[in-house]
């Protein structure tokens, strides 16, 4: 299976992050509580409400186009500016999920729909927030229950301080924890060092690392000759970079956003594109597979007390039970066995001892 975990979706306008009221001290813990699910945003009936004829046949585009190049896995991507609140997701919560295209999905297609011609697309959601300053954030206690709505958590580092803050702070083990770090490549060459360390350690806490490479190789039409020259430059340096700290480990290759209408390359295309920018062959093709599935299943654990699942159940392979009972049986004969063998040999110590009295 092949992912491609940044499809950008549109939101209308008007449809930010929320701005919290602010309440009064004086109020107790469940009456807090009560206003809060009293002004909680209800589940949207459709997630197409407020977008225009354009910005729907660019999402149609765009999914028609993932499916037939080979995808089988695609993020709708929720972007936002920094901002200490959560844009509400438009595809409902993770219970009630309210898909563009349910039909393709197998989770949520009718039996009816069901068929071995019926082409299959499963469809996660994703929250990509900006990070210029380190100290604005909407990964909080508060937003808990807001994030929860996406199965997928991003950012997009623009500053070092902003990477630091990434890489050690959000990347922690929690309910908000970060999947992805994606770092601006085309836009301009790295004005801040790549902290050996700091990648490290967000790779150890599963994180991974983003390269979009739509608006760095294919800009739209509308970007001059002398500008997009430049974009490709520093996207090969900057990813070549980026691959030489983490060693190919951890990354995973995406479309992104501000891309071309045809920039979506096919799987194995960007298996080889990775391998120009340096990731070793038998990792380029796990930035497409395997990665994207790991990050999928970390993100799960996020709505699970402690990340922990459930507990762990040995299981038998079929007739398992029946040579467990012959071991069984084994032991027993061995453990009489041992006891006969045992009594004897003190009845003859006892004998011995009496003839040499």
């Amino acid at each position: 299976m092949y992912y491609d975990l940044f499809v950008p979706f549109p939101t209308p306008e008007g449809a930010g992050p929320a701005k919290k009221k602010k309440e009064n001290k004086g109020k107790n813990k469940a009456t807090a509580a009560e206003d809060r699910s009293k002004t909680s945003t209800p589940a949207p009936a459709d997630c197409w409400t407020g977008l225009d004829a354009g910005e729907r046949a660019k999402v149609a585009r765009d999914v028609a186009l993932a499916g037939h190049v080979g995808y089988n896995v695609v993020a709708y991507t929720v972007s936002a500016e920094q901002s200490n609140a959560v844009t509400p997701c438009p595809f409902g919560t993770a219970d009630a999920r309210v898909l563009p295209y349910p039909n393709l999905d197998p989770r949520f297609a009718k039996s009816s729909d069901a068929g071995p011609s019926q082409p299959t697309l499963v469809q996660v959601t994703r929250y990509h927030m900006r990070l210029d300053d380190g100290k604005v954030h909407p990964i909080t206690a508060a937003n808990t229950n807001a994030l929860h709505d996406y199965d997928i958590l991003s950012a997009y580092v623009g500053s070092e301080k902003a990477f630091q803050v990434a890489c050690v702070e959000l990347s922690n083990p929690g309910p908000n924890q970060l999947s992805i770090i994606t770092i601006p490549l085309h836009e301009r060459p790295f004005n801040f060092r790549l902290n050996r360390k700091q990648v490290r350690q967000a790779l150890r806490m599963g994180v991974v690392f983003e390269i979009p490479y739509a608006a760095g190789l294919y800009p739209p039409a509308s970007v001059p000759q002398e500008s997009a020259r430049r974009y490709r430059q520093n996207f090969l340096a900057n990813a070549r970079e980026l691959v030489r700290v983490t060693e190919g480990k951890g990354i995973i290759l995406s479309s992104g956003p501000d891309g071309s209408s045809s920039s979506l390359r096919g799987p194995l295309d960007v298996v080889n594109l990775a391998t120009i920018l340096g990731v070793p062959a038998n990792l380029a093709k796990e930035a497409l597979s395997l990665t994207p599935k790991k990050v999928l299943l970390r993100a799960q654990a996020r709505r699970t007390h402690k990340a922990v699942t459930s507990a762990p159940r040995l299981v038998p392979p079929p007739g398992g039970a029946a040579a467990a009972d012959e071991d069984d049986a084994m032991e027993v004969d061995g453990a009489k066995t041992g006891a006969k063998r045992a009594a004897a040999d003190a009845g003859a110590a006892n004998k011995k001892s009496k003839l040499s009295a």
